[in-house]
């Protein structure tokens, strides 16, 4: 018994209690029920919002996002009302693996959000989700591992979205896609598992998040859009990939070395999505916002539905563009293939006093002078009144249909955040019926609800933790797990200082009293870490291709 083991973090990007544990008392994750078993587990209280960059970043730094800066998958609108994709290099601070690298230890990871381009640790980086991938960029770290693995791994694949899966009930391609996906992940893992040296190693599945997304309404008979027609054939899915996440599990524990710390780790939950609510919308009623006279005849012509489906219709059956911008003229760079009219170019900024965040922000901007490129709303006591008002209005909202209050919550930013970056969050961020109501940007639609018309399952607060090792206790389930705790929780297991400077704390509670005599929790100053540059913001053309990924994905309004 003892630290300094090595440690595998199996990553579930979206995975849920809620789906997994009913599938453990049927017998049907046998890897994850043992794990249960011989180790401790809980509810994972994600970031708030509960969305991939900001969760995953606070994962790797151990801190909330008011110190690591990533608080969307976007720059805030300050540099930018037409926003820019974030990178890696906009992650503030030292990751764990940074850390660990310093510390002599090897590590590699596989498919961790925001980790492109890839940092230079002791050992080898496969980036997720937000990346530039294409033969002129150095993708993995080291480069030239790319090559090898699809020389004896096969060709790898990071994510696939298309229209076809937001738009229609067609998924079966999409399926597939994803099926292929999850097993080039597997092989690779297993691959670099046996073939590399290593200390610390982590792999994340993310098919379970886009799954869930699309096909909660087969899987839950409850959803209003549950389909009974199409259940026989999509209902069994999001079960089937936990089924292969489980399998993927055993495989990759049964080549531990005895002792060794398998943690097994979400961002965050998932559950329905029942209705979506029109946020910018709100605001023009409510006086906040307002467009451009010569566009306002045509907010409400749902320009990307409406040629989406016309092509769909022809056979046309790939379209990256959903509307065809010869036919505009004038409106070409105004009309966004997810949004219809381009929000940052049919708005009138010198009339507007607060914009919707994205609907992966859940979130209000104030359009403040002197940090808005066109704000016109004066800081101080102006900015302090606008928001108080906006949260007194908020906790008034009803849903028309039920008469519902539907915000349960709602905050300034200061009271989720603290740290030096706390300045580039939304100003007010706000919790709606329980995270099934979620708030969306697009002003297509004149009605302020509806039920959602791309994705109908999301995000929950509540993720996955699950840990087993030498003096780890065996079955027992615990509360008050954060995101931010799971850093410093890996820096103890493997013998090393904790960084004072992180948020999160080890949690004690999963090990046994004697190994904590044994081996009390250090901590140690952490090292200076530069704050980091331009750099962090992609250049428009690898910020073009990551959008359209991000569309086809359902994380793009």
């Amino acid at each position: 018994m003892g630290q300094a083991k090595k440690v595998l973090v199996i990553g579930l990007d979206s995975g849920s209690l809620d789906v997994a544990l009913p599938l453990v008392r049927r017998g049907e994750l046998p890897n994850i029920g043992r794990l249960l078993k011989e180790g401790v587990w809980g509810h994972l209280q994600s970031t708030f919002p509960p969305v991939t960059p900001p969760a995953w970043s606070s994962f790797m730094t151990g801190k909330n996002p008011g110190k690591h800066g990533i608080f969307d998958f976007y720059a805030p609108p300050s540099a930018g009302y037409d926003r820019a994709v974030l990178s890696a290099r906009s992650v503030k601070g030292r990751t764990l693996w940074k850390t660990l690298s310093d510390q002599g230890k090897r590590v590699g990871m596989i498919n961790v959000p925001m980790t492109h381009p890839p940092e230079k640790v002791n050992g080898f980086v496969i980036p997720g989700l937000q990346y530039s991938f294409g033969s002129d960029h150095a993708f993995t770290h080291p480069p030239e591992l790319l090559k090898e693995i699809q020389e004896n791994v096969g060709a790898y694949e990071v994510v696939f979205g298309d229209e076809k899966s937001v738009y229609t009930d067609e998924l079966d391609d999409f399926i597939e896609r994803w099926n292929r996906i999850h097993e080039i992940r597997r092989r690779t893992a297993l691959y670099l598992m046996e073939t590399r040296p290593w200390d610390f190693f982590m792999v994340v599945f993310s098919s379970i998040d886009l799954i869930q997304h699309h096909l909660w309404k087969f899987h839950d008979p409850a959803h209003p859009l549950h389909n009974p027609r199409l259940r026989d054939k999509y209902g069994h899915v999001i079960e089937e990939f936990y089924r292969k996440i489980d399998a993927a599990i055993g495989e990759l524990t049964a080549r531990l070395e005895p002792g060794s710390y398998v943690f097994v780790v979400s961002d965050h939950g998932a559950g329905p999505e029942l209705k979506a609510f029109y946020l910018n919308r709100w605001l023009m009623q409510q006086g906040y916002m307002a467009i451009k006279k010569g566009y306002y005849p045509l907010v409400g012509i749902k320009f990307p539905h409406l040629f989406y489906k016309l092509l769909r219709r022809l056979k046309v059956s790939a379209v990256s563009w959903t509307i065809p911008m010869s036919l505009y003229g004038l409106l070409k760079n105004r009309v966004d293939p997810r949004d219809g009219l381009s929000i940052p170019q049919v708005v009138d900024w010198s009339r507007t006093r607060a914009f919707a965040g994205n609907h992966t922000e859940q979130g209000i901007y104030i359009n403040l002078k002197g940090r808005e490129p066109l704000g016109i709303v004066e800081p101080g006591r102006e900015y302090e009144e606008l928001r108080e008002e906006i949260l007194t209005r908020l906790a008034g909202l009803e849903d028309p249909e039920s008469g519902e209050k539907v915000v349960d919550r709602a905050w300034k930013r200061e009271e989720l955040y603290h740290g030096p970056y706390v300045g580039q969050a939304a100003d007010i961020y706000f919790f709606m019926k329980g995270g099934a109501c979620i708030a969306r940007r697009e002003l297509q639609y004149r009605e302020l609800f509806r039920l959602p018309d791309k994705t109908s399952g999301t995000h929950r607060m509540n993720g996955i933790f699950v840990l087993s090792g030498d003096g780890v206790k065996k079955g027992v389930a615990l509360d008050g797990l954060k995101i931010t705790d799971l850093a410093p929780t890996i820096l103890y297991s493997m013998g090393l200082p904790v960084p004072d400077a992180m948020d999160g704390r080890v949690l004690l509670e999963c090990f046994e009293e004697e190994f904590l005599r044994d081996y009390p929790a250090r901590y140690a100053p952490e090292a200076a870490e530069a704050d980091g540059d331009d750099r962090g913001l992609y250049d428009a053309a690898e910020a073009q291709k990551i959008k359209s990924m991000l569309r086809g994905l359902g994380y793009m309004d």
